[in-house]
């Protein structure tokens, strides 16, 4: 009697903490919600290994859920129902983030779109009309990223370009000498440069490197043979495309910098930049200067740069970048043989602007505008002669101070004004293995030269251009693989 008693309340207990269980288990899931969608790319593809976080609005930063999306770009999540920060990230995507309100046993589903990040070291905007994941394209491509630009201690675009395959540099005396970049062996006026998407060549030539500073610069791409296809004629040996900061924190993100050495060389600057909803702002200063080792070896530069986006989606968003460098340099000559020039001086002034407007309408259409400005002034001046050539009818003595040598100093001042105006549009329709692009450009070229004697002269330019590309397949016995 007594053991059969005891097996009855073993019983009973086991029976009560089962239903107890069973019970707690019922009221804490029965008014979970769930969340629920699928995530694709530009071309209306899956994306795997997407990873999908909510954490609690009061508490951002906090995990409580996380999925990954599967295969075909689903995921699902269950929770308790409440306000939540959504996020979707994975690399090379734009992370995207939503706020949501899930009520009790709400089911939400969230389909979106991710878009390649143009910043990213996997993704290369440059080689063809739509950017594309690096092992995507056959172009020639060599990434810069602002991790090497700092681990070099770069200052000048030309320092960091130094150790790129096919790019040969030239520069005439120190820093703030007239600089040239040759790539793949041609012409320096054969390489079209961009600073986010804006031309800054001189119409029909080469640009000066001696003030590209690199200050606020996130990424360079090196695109190199022929693009001439969708840059025109100027991209005969290959593109150098440089691309500015963007703010990505909500915090906004302040930092100042100085240094100095030897010559008198000191180089400081700050930047700030963050984002506020939709809004992300990036703006930056800095200035650069050095006596040089000898008389007027002086060389002073100053950068400012500011970039600025606003997103209405993650497939709507509207971009404005800007960016001006002004240098001084003092020109000596040819001192091994002649005395130092003092006087003679060199000044440059480069600014550029874009505006951009990037918009998805459905799944696989992509269209951009964008209105892009960019002027070159240069200003070289001599104002006295300090040594003339002797006996000389074309370089007499103009100075009671100049002294005999075997060149002449004459004295001159001359001014260069270039401006290009463009306007660019095109649409892409785009699979995920196939794509099509259809695009117009219109471009106003202006100069003004001393040696027309100041005159102004105008060209207008405009081209079409149609780019198909795809991604075949090549099968290998009974398996199949994408060949890039």
């Amino acid at each position: 009697m007594k053991p059969s008693f005891l097996r009855l309340a073993v019983l009973l207990v086991f029976v009560l903490a089962f239903k107890s269980l069973s019970i707690g288990q019922t009221n804490s899931n029965s008014s979970d919600a769930s969340l629920s969608g699928t995530l694709m790319d530009a071309t209306g593809g899956a994306i795997a290994g997407v990873i999908v976080t909510l954490a609690s609005d009061d508490q951002a930063g906090v995990p409580v859920r996380s999925a990954t999306s599967k295969t075909d770009g689903s995921y699902s999540l269950s929770i308790p129902a409440g306000r939540y920060r959504v996020r979707f990230v994975r690399a090379p995507f734009v992370p995207l983030e939503y706020i949501v309100d899930l009520r009790p046993e709400e089911s939400r589903t969230i389909n979106s779109q991710l878009t390649l990040e143009r910043l990213s070291s996997k993704v290369i905007v440059t080689a063809q009309a739509e950017p594309l994941q690096l092992q995507q394209t056959s172009a020639s491509v060599s990434i810069i990223t602002r991790d090497e630009i700092e681990m070099r201690q770069a200052v000048f675009l030309p320092e960091i370009l130094l150790y790129t395959p096919g790019i040969a540099i030239g520069r005439t005396g120190p820093e703030g000498g007239a600089t040239s970049v040759f790539l793949n062996g041609g012409n320096s006026s054969f390489t079209k440069v961009l600073v986010d998407g804006t031309t800054v060549n001189e119409p029909g030539n080469a640009v000066d490197f001696s003030n590209f500073a690199l200050d606020n610069i996130d990424k360079i791409e090196v695109v190199r043979g022929a693009e001439s296809a969708w840059y025109g004629t100027d991209a005969v040996d290959g593109v150098i495309q440089v691309f500015t900061h963007r703010g990505t924190t909500r915090i906004p993100s302040f930092s100042v910098f100085g240094e100095g050495g030897n010559f008198s060389t000191g180089r400081s600057g700050g930047d700030f930049s963050g984002a506020l909803g939709g809004f992300d702002y990036s703006a930056a200063a800095a200035y650069f200067s050095a006596d040089g080792q000898g008389p007027n070896d002086r060389f002073l530069n100053r950068t400012l740069s500011g970039n600025f986006g606003y997103s209405f989606s993650n497939t709507n968003q509207l971009r404005l970048s800007l960016r001006n460098n002004t240098s001084d340099a003092g020109n000596p000559g040819q001192t091994l043989l002649i005395p130092v020039d003092t006087d003679q001086h060199s000044a440059l002034h480069f600014f550029s602007a874009n505006a951009r407007w990037n918009l998805s309408t459905g799944t696989r259409w992509a269209h951009e505008i964008s209105i892009a400005e960019s002027y070159n002034r240069e200003f070289i001046d001599n104002p006295g002669q300090e040594f003339f050539l002797p006996g000389s009818l074309f370089c007499p003595q103009l100075s009671p101070a100049a002294v005999p040598a075997i060149a002449c100093d004459f004295p001159f001042s001359a001014t260069n004004q270039y401006n290009r105006t463009s306007l660019n549009g095109q649409t892409s329709y785009l699979l995920p293995k196939f794509g099509v692009t259809a695009g117009y450009q219109y471009e106003i070229e202006n100069a003004s030269l001393s040696a027309l004697g100041g005159n102004h002269v105008r060209r207008n330019n405009q081209g079409g251009f149609l780019d198909v590309h795809g991604l075949p397949s090549v099968v290998t016995g009974s398996r199949s693989q994408s060949a890039i």
